[in-house]
């Protein structure tokens, strides 16, 4: 089954200054999700733009809706999926950590 989100880069290269790794726009369809993974040496952001979903911060879980910003420090983990019939669309930025 082919995926069920899209992310389209809004940003890219030079635009993103080598401390943004990542500038997209992700579109998750109802039932699918976006697997929990680590982060190192990085951080990444999510603002929710519409829709609903629940969102994995390491152990915790809890629902997100649009105007909600999560972030996933250094060294954690996180997943997010669509809870609604409606796509879950954010904004995501992976940044890497300063040293």
């Amino acid at each position: 089954m082919a995926d069920r989100h899209t992310t389209e880069k809004l940003l890219e290269g030079e635009r993103l200054s080598g401390k943004v790794t990542l500038f997209a726009k992700v579109t998750i369809l109802p039932g699918d999700e976006l697997p929990y993974h680590e982060h190192h040496g990085e951080t990444e952001t999510y603002h929710i733009l519409s829709g609903a979903g629940m969102y994995q911060d390491n152990d915790k879980i809890y629902p997100v809706q649009a105007g909600m910003t999560t972030f996933c420090e250094d060294g954690s983990g996180h997943a997010i999926s669509c809870a609604g019939e409606e796509p879950l669309v954010f904004l995501a930025m992976i940044q890497k950590k300063a040293e």
